[in-house]
């Protein structure tokens, strides 16, 4: 068995390397039609990404969309009814991941864009 890490000498090299693979990242939504019109809009902001390698905090994810919604004039789901929803489109919620030096939850597949 070749092992693919012995030809990296740094963390630049590594990090080019997965660069370049062609692995497809994206995540794809599932249940669009089931879902809340104003979560389904708010996961195709452009600031959104959709990618399986990511997480996002939930209290940020749920913040931002409320955001969006005072924006567009929208009355915003329910935090509890944003969670159902998200699940509902294939996020995953983890009741504990790490970010920095503490533990929160967070959504799987999805990450706000600064």
């Amino acid at each position: 068995m070749k092992r693919v890490f012995s030809k990296v000498r740094s963390f630049k090299q590594l990090l080019a390397m997965y660069a370049t693979t062609t692995k497809d990242f994206y995540f794809r939504i599932r249940n669009r039609d089931k879902v809340n019109p104003t979560v389904l809009k708010f996961v195709y902001m452009p600031y959104v990404k959709k990618d399986r390698r990511l997480y996002s905090p939930c209290k940020k994810t749920y913040d931002k969309y409320c955001d969006m919604c005072r924006q567009n004039g929208i009355t915003a789901l329910s935090s509890w009814q944003f969670k159902r929803q998200m699940q509902l489109m294939g996020f995953v919620y983890q009741a504990r991941h790490r970010f920095g030096g503490h533990v929160t939850t967070a959504y799987k597949n999805i990450r706000l864009k600064r």
